[in-house]
């Protein structure tokens, strides 16, 4: 029989790391962000760091390396990062009926970070992981997008999620899409299917 897949980011999707990565950035660069400012500056950390520290040397590309290096990368940053409402009790009913995977905008060196959290909340039930990065600034990067990724899987691919609208937009004309918006951050969007939480995911899919 053929598997059933479903495909899951895994930040602000799977878990709340929002936080965490602010105050990294806060105690890193000492400003004073919040969860809220970084969301209304389109989570782009180089405009945040414009408005609090114009004259700062660090607005350029060795903000994302340190970020990846010091961050994405770190167990010590990710100890006390926790799962979205509902996700744990959700998604081990739907591994019980579907093949589960992660796709994640993460470097291939957030790796054991995943690992570390998807272990602690929901072992065993996450079938493989994919990370769209790889590489290195030195030797360049290699991408290989979420919707490249899911197009090669086999079997029946029954949906995606993610709390990112770009990468909705691009994955939705190849499986059903779902945006993720728990704060409603988007409103109604011609074509794009939002869901609120993960009690919805459990009732439209379970």
């Amino acid at each position: 029989m053929s598997q059933k897949n479903l495909f899951f980011d895994f930040d602000g999707m799977k878990f709340d790391t929002l936080p965490w990565q602010v105050e990294y950035f806060n105690n890193k660069y000492q400003i004073k962000t919040s969860v809220s400012e970084f969301r209304s500056n389109s989570y782009d950390l180089q405009a945040l760091l414009k408005k609090h520290i114009p004259s700062s040397p660090h607005i350029n590309a060795e903000i994302y390396h340190d970020f990846h290096e010091n961050f994405i990368s770190s167990l010590g940053e990710h100890q006390h990062v926790l799962p979205m409402e509902y996700m744990c009790e959700v998604v081990k009913e739907l591994a019980k009926k579907y093949t589960l995977w992660t796709v994640t905008a993460r470097h291939v060196i957030a790796l054991p970070v995943i690992h570390y959290l998807l272990s602690k909340y929901i072992p065993g039930c996450i079938y493989q992981i994919h990370c769209v990065y790889n590489g290195c600034p030195q030797k360049g990067y290699v991408e290989v997008s979420k919707k490249d990724f899911i197009s090669s899987i086999p079997g029946k691919n029954i949906a995606f999620f993610d709390d990112s609208l770009h990468e909705i937009e691009k994955v939705k004309d190849l499986i059903p899409s779902y945006l993720f918006d728990p704060l409603d951050e988007h409103g109604t969007i011609e074509g794009v299917t939002s869901i609120r939480n993960w009690k919805e995911i459990g009732d439209r899919f379970l």
